[in-house]
Order: C-alpha cells, then structure tokens, then sequence
C-alpha cells in the first residue's frame, strides 16, 4: 500500500508497486502528468514539476534508476540517490504521487526484457551521444514506454538539456501512436550558466565553476554563427580553443545539429538549429546545447 509521509504543507504518496499506483489513478483527478525522472531531483527536476502543476489535476514523479540506460562501465551502481531528500523537495512541491518501484517490478523477466528492447532509428540512436552510449537511447525508449503504459499519463514533461532523448521521446510517441503529450521544458541553469544535472553532484567547487565554460563555449558559437563573423565549423573549432584552455575538460563531441530532425546542418546555416556539446571531467560526463534562432 501507499506510504504517506505528512507534511505542513503538503503529503505527498511514495509509491512501489504498479497495483498501488493503478489504484490510485484510478481514483485520481484528470488531466494526468507525468515527471520521468532518476531521482536526486534538482532545480531543473522542479520546473518540470512546476509545469506539470500548472497543466494538470494530478502530478506523478517517478524515481527510477533505470539499469538499461547504463553500459558496463558506466556509473549505474555510484548514480546519485537520495530518496529521502526527493520526498522532500516533492512535499514542498506539491507532488501527488512519487513512484519509486524496484527493477524487479519494471522488468520481471530479465530474458524476455533483452528481447523487448525498444531500439530507436539508427539516425537518432547512433549519433552525438549515442555514439559511446550505445545502450542508452534503446535503454530510455524501452523504460519511458512501460512507465507510460502503467501509468497513462496525458502528458510527459522533459527538459532541453537532454535534447537527444527529448527526439527519442518524440519519436517513441509517434512510432508507438501513445495517447500521451509530450511538454518540452527549458533547461534549468545554476548562476554561473552550469546546466543544471544529477551528475553535477560529482564535481568539485573548483571544477563545478570550470564546468560553466560549456555553456560560455556553446554562447560564444552561436555569437558568431548568427553575426556571420564565421561559418558553423569555424565557430566550433572557435568555441573549442576556449576549452582548450581548461586541461580538466575534454571534449567528447561539439556538432550542430538540425532543429526539426538532428540532421547534420550545412556549414552556412545562420538559424534553425542547435549546437550541442558532451564533455568529461574526470569520470563526470556532462551535455548542453544551445538553439541558434
């Protein structure tokens, strides 16, 4: 059954069993919204609340690490997770429900799981991120389509940071024909300009404040793409000699990609498209994008 935790000003339901959360949409105001989430929920985490409130009756987060998001080297076992500290932040805003189920309830036949992967099309799937994070868009796919068919949700909010998987999202929608919406939600910053993130937890002061040269390097590309002072390539190769001055960063990829598709975009584009960026700090992989309108 549900475990409630009061508060002053709110009571927010945490959730682990898929017959508990059923029950209680059922009982449940419409329209439904859905917050996908991992947990260690931040600044960005509550504008995607914050929206969902605004649209709808009854507001869901989910926490779920999901393990089919994460390849064999990656940070699965040391991702962020605060339970307690989520509850918390959900209370104060005025979540309904918290679904927070174990792997074993989401995917209860690990053989038959393997085989149900959703794979998205190879020119969403291995491009900018998905080129070292090879399981990772097949892992959000699969996940986001159980949560949406337990929960049936009417809409799904997402931020832009995560630009990629919001086009992985669309597409599973559409593909899948989901009777859900899909909400597109700014990306959330911290005062130095850092994307806000989970994975921001695993930096140092020091280098939380180098971090912030991401979203000055993506500033700086798009300055000069729309100003005409050089063309996409150049303004890259611009924005990477800035990096260039931070030995702590390396740059796992810079491109430009088309707003409509994340197609490749010719060199002389001035607008409609993006520049996204992913870099290391150690082991801490952080993204970002800018639009160039």
């Amino acid at each position: 059954m549900p475990l409630c935790y009061p508060n002053l000003r709110y009571m927010t339901s945490l959730i682990k069993s898929i017959q508990d959360i059923k029950n209680v949409i059922a009982k449940s105001q419409k329209p439904l919204a859905l917050v996908p989430t991992m947990g260690s929920l931040h600044a960005g985490h509550i504008s995607l609340i914050q929206a969902a409130k605004n649209e709808c009756k009854t507001t869901i987060v989910y926490i779920f690490v999901n393990p089919l998001q994460f390849g064999p080297n990656e940070d699965f076992n040391e991702y962020p997770r605060d339970l307690t500290g989520d509850l918390k932040i959900c209370e104060e805003n005025n979540v309904d429900f918290i679904f927070a189920p174990e792997a074993s309830e989401i995917y209860p036949d690990t053989g038959s799981t393997k085989n149900n992967v959703i794979h998205p099309p190879e020119e969403l799937e291995n491009i900018l991120c998905g080129k070292t994070r090879k399981t990772f868009f097949s892992g959000i796919a699969t996940v986001i389509k159980r949560f949406i068919n337990i929960i049936e949700p009417d809409f799904i909010y997402f931020g832009e940071k995560d630009l990629q998987q919001l086009y992985v999202i669309r597409w599973l929608v559409k593909e899948f024909n989901l009777p859900v919406t899909v909400r597109q939600c700014p990306t959330v910053r911290e005062p130095t300009g850092l994307a806000c993130s989970s994975r921001n937890k695993y930096l140092t002061p020091e280098e939380r404040t180098i971090a912030a040269s991401l979203y000055k390097s993506l500033k700086l590309a798009k300055g000069n793409t729309r100003s005409g002072i050089f063309p996409i390539n150049k303004s890259i190769l611009e924005s990477l000699i800035l990096l260039s001055h931070f030995s702590e960063i390396k740059v796992e990829y810079f491109e430009a990609r088309d707003k409509s598709n994340l197609a490749k975009v010719p060199d002389d584009a001035k607008h409609g498209f993006y520049y996204l960026i992913a870099a290391k700090f150690g082991k801490t992989r952080l993204i970002d994008n800018i639009e160039v309108v």
